[in-house]
């Protein structure tokens, strides 16, 4: 192995530039030196500030407490401002004792649906959780208590899996999956950014009618429905949280009886829709974007093309 290479791992703790075969036995080995079971995945890799380090999982210090056994004693429970702290203490056989703190928050970032964005966005506002989410809160903070002692003990300077939730900028790597550098990471297509790109005039896919893409389905060479018949069955106006002026149609298509909805986000496409009349059927041309249909034209019946 190169020096460099070698520094790296050691000094730093990265193991990004380890080869596989090298990260599998630098894992094995890290196991072996504490006594866990290397096949029961003790540990995950971690992307953290640039570098692929090891975090350990709940098999570890399940292990850890017995191979040392590792009593543990809940000392104190408290609440202090908006944070709920657990702190455990921890005996080995031989005496040695230990203390550790685990902390969770009682508050969360409000979060609400945005209609135009297909997704939850923060509005800025901190609320309590529910009760759900404080029970939850509160066990979450005895185990993470446990869980560092239990490291600490142990002589294990390694994260535990239930710190990383609350760290920002950080990745999870599963063990078997290639060392990726944050960048790359943050570049994986999500599945609507892909579902995006099937629709995109310019894109292999579109340009070869039939094919199917990877999610078995076959790709559409054409996102817009041109001109079809429609019937208004609802229609309601509203503002995202982000300041989108919008309307939302329940539409049903005369042809098929499809009902379905349809947004309008800008003002012309607004205007049509508003002049849309209950009785009488109309051509709706719309176009599939981030998972919604949006209005591209209205034609009422009668009006010339």
């Amino acid at each position: 192995m190169d020096l460099s290479v070698m520094e790296k791992v050691v000094v730093q703790g990265d193991l990004s530039s380890l080869k596989p075969e090298e990260r599998f036995a630098y894992y094995t080995k890290v196991c072996e030196s504490v006594g866990l079971n290397p096949l029961t995945k003790p540990f995950d890799y971690l992307k953290l500030d640039g570098k692929l380090v090891l975090y350990a999982k709940r098999d570890a210090t399940d292990q850890l407490r017995k191979i040392h056994k590792i009593s543990i004693t809940i000392t104190s429970r408290e609440r202090i401002g908006d944070v709920y702290c657990v702190t455990a203490r921890g005996t080995t056989e031989d005496g040695r004792t230990d203390e550790s703190i685990g902390a969770v928050s009682l508050m969360k970032e409000e979060n609400i649906w945005d209609e135009m964005r297909g997704r939850k966005v923060p509005t800025g506002r901190i609320i309590p959780l529910t009760a759900d989410e404080l029970a939850n809160a509160i066990m979450k903070a005895e185990t993470k208590a446990k869980r560092r002692v239990t490291l600490s003990l142990s002589g294990l300077g390694l994260m535990d899996e239930s710190e990383i939730e609350t760290i920002e900028n950080v990745e999870r790597i599963e063990v078997g999956e290639p060392a990726q550098t944050t960048n790359q990471i943050e570049k994986k297509p999500s599945s609507v950014s892909a579902e995006n790109t099937t629709f995109k005039s310019d894109s292999k896919v579109t340009k070869n009618k039939g094919q199917r893409n990877n999610g078995g389905t076959p790709s559409n060479s054409n996102p817009k429905n041109e001109g079809e018949m429609y019937k208004l069955l609802d229609m309601a106006t509203g503002t995202s949280p982000g300041g989108v002026t919008f309307a939302k149609l329940k539409v049903v298509n005369v042809t098929t009886g499809e009902e379905s909805i349809v947004l309008a986000n800008t003002p012309e496409t607004i205007n049509q829709v508003n002049s849309i009349s209950n009785d009488l059927p109309f051509k709706l041309t719309v176009e599939l974007n981030g998972g919604f249909k949006i209005v591209k034209s209205v034609q009422l019946v009668g009006e010339a093309a």
